[in-house]
């Protein structure tokens, strides 16, 4: 009887060892994702319009006519405007050379790269002046 006892305790005692899949054990890891996870890998876009505000983290741009759609374009008699973000990685440039971002005025022509960050906000990658658009001559 003792020894009966003592077999029906050792399997019991075993039988969890040999059937792991009956505990909680998961072999999926937690998902460490959140909005800012990393880098947007998308495509730069190119934007063309008239600088309206410069701050040291953010750029404000009032957009030309021809980047917006036809339909948008129609609908709206005001400018659209943008907001940008401004970082390190961030070149304002005139004339293919490097400038601060305190020599460009307000109401310059600007044109600018930008993609989206990791929580989908634009950020600024190339602010170049654009150069002053010669009138066609009669």
């Amino acid at each position: 009887m003792v020894r009966t006892f003592i077999i029906v305790a050792a399997l019991l005692t075993l039988l969890p060892v040999l059937c792991p899949a009956q505990y909680g054990y998961s072999r999926r890891r937690p998902s460490t994702a959140t909005a800012t996870a990393g880098p947007y890998t998308g495509p730069a876009v190119t934007f063309h319009g008239t600088l309206k505000a410069l701050t040291k983290k953010e750029l404000i741009m009032d957009l030309d006519a021809a980047d917006r759609t036809h339909d948008q374009a129609e609908e709206q008699t005001e400018d659209q405007s943008l907001t940008f973000r401004v970082s390190r990685k961030t070149k304002f440039l005139k004339n293919d050379k490097e400038i601060k971002p305190a020599d460009i005025p307000v109401g310059t022509h600007l044109t600018l790269d930008a993609t989206r960050d990791g929580d989908l906000k634009l950020s600024a990658l190339n602010v170049m002046v654009a150069p002053p658009t010669a009138k066609p001559e009669k």
